[in-house]
């Protein structure tokens, strides 16, 4: 049988959380919770700059993290329910699971998703996963004079942190040791405790439903190992609550995280940040501290301070707090019947950043001629769907017969999980021309929004990338 864990067996305390949720803790957890590296992420909110749209949607990766802490430790205790799990698992595979979940978030930055998208020559900015070890090891200048969370990890729990590190840095099928592999899928795969907590904590803070209605319960009751011993699966009767779970999450893509007025605020902010990236001076390691030391109020006060009011990102920021968010006036999917959007859709998600610019540029030479007024680079933009979202992650489904235990790939029997993967990448991974709320307002006084969607649709069939910068050098 698996060792005692207390924080499975025997917790001592409580924190509460929405929507009515109790994180069950221990004292040593609360080492981890109430150290300074810890306590920052209170100052990061969950979702950026989305609760100018959604005004609920202002709680913090600390939120969050205390969340997918308690689910993670939900899945544990149903996975023990099997005494091949509790003899397989050790006291470290769960310890590490459990403080996994908590820190998974822990190198998170205000916009982080936003700036992480940026590229400037000799400084890209850091990816949140890789901060991950160096707060832990306390190498940055706020955590100067306090005990790196890494020794309390060690004392507290007795294992080294770098096994945290690993698990939440390492895709589950680069661990050596399949148990390691079936904790680590915990944390990520198609059904994880991080997609559970915050498919339904965003739902609740941003005032919608649509990440709530999967069965949690019902969910955890069929929740078991593949027959391979390396990954979380779910047995035949969860395949609903499956199916559910990975409906909620197409949803809450479709009409909240990628809802157009969220997309045009985003981008704006993504825009602004790049602009400011161009021109500081800053190294990387004074970079990264200001981004770890800031709140997202403060970065935001900290870019507009920083430059002078007629630069881009000073207008832009100004623009986001003031509510005068870009609007859209051409959409495109790949569900179009006309083959030319299709065509559009598919020249603009290929490009590179370089030709995605001399297309812009090409659109507000189309704008300028069909207004009659000057329209400059920084009143249009491009949203293109991440690419990394191509694929819905799916759940592998158990069924146990006479001969043996067997796992189907949920996509295979269920043509609802089929649909929402053809769906997603058809319907909801829209690309979208935005423009100033200035250049909205000619369009709407002159032409009208049908006659010029018309012409940018022209602009971009006709549109031909030239050299880019690197292919002139030579």
């Amino acid at each position: 049988m698996t060792a005692f864990v207390p924080e499975i067996h025997a917790p001592t305390g409580s924190i509460r959380i929405p929507e009515l949720r109790q994180i069950h803790t221990t004292e040593r957890l609360l080492a981890v919770i109430d150290h300074p590296a810890f306590q920052r992420l209170r100052r990061v909110r969950q979702l950026g700059p989305i609760h100018l749209v959604y005004p609920g949607a202002v709680h913090s990766r600390f939120e969050h993290s205390l969340g997918v802490y308690d689910m993670a430790r939900s899945y544990l205790v149903a996975l023990l329910r099997d005494n091949s799990v509790c003899e397989r698992l050790t006291t470290t595979d769960i310890e590490v699971c459990l403080l996994g979940a908590l820190l998974h978030d822990l190198g998170h930055y205000p916009f982080a998703h936003s700036l992480e998208a940026l590229h400037h020559p000799g400084r890209d900015t850091p990816r949140h996963e890789d901060l991950l070890g160096r707060i832990l090891r306390g190498e940055f200048e706020f955590l100067r004079g306090e005990k790196p969370l890494a020794d309390v990890i060690a004392d507290q729990f007795g294992f080294d942190a770098q096994q945290v590190i690993d698990l939440v840095g390492r895709k589950p099928h680069w661990h050596d040791r399949p148990e390691r592999r079936l904790v680590a899928t915990i944390i990520s795969s198609g059904i994880d405790a991080d997609k559970a907590d915050y498919l339904e904590r965003d739902s609740v803070h941003m005032g919608v439903s649509y990440g709530r209605n999967y069965d949690r319960a019902r969910l955890l009751d069929s929740l078991c190992v593949h027959p391979d011993g390396d990954r979380i699966a779910i047995s035949d009767k969860g395949r609903v609550s499956a199916e559910i779970f990975i409906f909620c999450r197409y949803t809450m893509f479709s009409e909240a995280y990628w809802h157009h007025t969220v997309r045009a605020v985003s981008a704006m902010t993504e825009r602004a940040f790049n602009d400011w990236n161009e021109e500081n001076s800053m190294g990387l390691q004074e970079f990264t501290s200001l981004l770890l030391q800031c709140s997202d109020d403060e970065l935001f006060d900290h870019v507009r301070r920083s430059t002078s009011p007629d630069r881009l990102s000073h207008r832009l920021l100004t623009d986001v707090l003031q509510r005068r968010f870009y609007r859209r006036v051409l959409t495109l999917n790949r569900a179009w019947d006309d083959v030319r959007h299709q065509d559009a859709y598919e020249r603009i998600y290929h490009l590179t950043r370089e030709h995605a610019d001399q297309l812009r540029d090409a659109l507000c030479a189309t704008l300028s001629r069909m207004l009659g007024i000057p329209v400059d680079s920084h009143n249009v933009m491009i949203d293109t769907p991440p690419r990394d979202k191509d694929r819905i992650e799916t759940v592998d489904v158990v069924h146990h017969t006479s001969a043996g235990a067997t796992a189907t790939p949920l996509p295979q029997i269920s043509r609802v999980v089929q649909g929402i993967a053809t769906d997603f990448i058809k319907v909801v991974k829209k690309i979208r021309i935005f423009v100033s709320h200035d250049v909205r307002a000619a369009i709407e006084a002159g032409p009208g929004r049908a006659s010029v969607a018309d012409a940018l649709l022209e602009t971009v069939l006709a549109f031909e990338p030239g050299p880019t910068r690197q292919q002139k050098l030579f």
